[in-house]
């Protein structure tokens, strides 16, 4: 990932090349966080060249928004790339955060929300996580599987290797991407503790109207579901009554395993994404998702 930096007004302006996922996203903070040491209170980011954002990413795009608030200042983002609108959107950050079509706009301090095009869920139907060892979803007949010992550098590319199966006319191949690398990234990290003596199994099958993935890991297993439903229904009951104050509340969901970059983003993105369900195992080291198109 490139990051360069200009200084327009009292406005810091960084422009964002390439891809910002657990590793990059790091760079982008402490540079950042320079521009607030040396006294800058208004930050531009400038998406145009940004082509890929994990949750990761938007874990830190958070935290910098916090601080920033917490500081009297302002962080605004223009210029979004599709990839990058979609997962905003999907963790429903859009109308929260400061963003705007151009950069012109951005410096001009003119805020717009994203465009919410995309498919949505409606209030009623936010059911969270299901956990549910025979549900349907959890039925791998007739999927492909593989079995990795993993760590988090090679999560990229399993999920790139794992997509050759999916046929060229599949919707939003990018952010399907970006999502089966969540699943296989959470597996991995908090699962398995990015340990690469421990394996995950993945099954998967793709058509022209569907998605679908089941991953495991030798983890101890997610333990807090119903505490993370809790908190999924009170930020999006937040975020359907556009009452933002309540939502800052509620933009990261923090446990005392996790780090900096951690809050729950990837997940919240899921029940968004995956609209035929998110399902986890009793054990809780289990998941399994759909998506269809129409």
């Amino acid at each position: 990932m490139v990051v360069s930096k200009e200084i327009s007004g009292n406005a810091a302006i960084y422009h964002l090349n390439g891809e910002m996922d657990l590793y990059t996203s790091q760079s982008v903070r402490e540079q950042i966080k320079e521009a607030l040491t040396d006294g800058f209170k208004r930050i531009i980011l400038n998406c145009k060249g940004l082509e890929y954002i994990d949750s990761s990413g938007i874990g830190v795009l958070i935290s910098l928004f916090t601080t920033l608030r917490k500081k009297g200042g302002t962080m605004c983002l223009c210029s979004l790339t599709k990839p990058v609108e979609s997962v905003i959107s999907f963790t429903k950050l859009n109308g929260f955060l400061d963003i705007t079509k151009t950069l012109e706009e951005a410096k001009g301090s003119v805020r717009i929300q994203v465009d919410e095009k995309i498919e949505a869920v409606l209030p009623g139907q936010r059911i969270g996580i299901i956990q549910d060892d025979n549900h349907i979803l959890m039925n791998s007949d007739g999927m492909y599987s593989k079995e990795f010992n993993l760590d988090l550098r090679r999560v990229r590319r399993l999920s790139q290797l794992i997509l050759q199966k999916a046929p060229p006319e599949i919707k939003e191949i990018n952010l399907l991407e970006q999502q089966i690398s969540e699943i296989i990234k959470n597996g991995v990290r908090h699962g398995n503790k990015n340990d690469p003596n421990k394996k995950i199994k993945i099954w998967f099958s793709f058509s022209k109207t569907h998605a679908h993935i089941i991953l495991q890991d030798e983890g101890n297993g997610f333990k807090n579901i119903q505490h993370w439903n809790d908190f999924y229904r009170r930020k999006m009951k937040a975020y359907d009554e556009r009452d933002f104050e309540t939502l800052i509340n509620y933009l990261s969901y923090r446990t005392s395993d996790s780090k900096d970059e951690d809050g729950g983003n990837a997940l919240f993105a899921a029940v968004e994404f995956w609209n035929k369900g998110v399902v986890i195992s009793q054990k809780g080291n289990t998941i399994a998702v759909k998506r269809e198109y129409s």
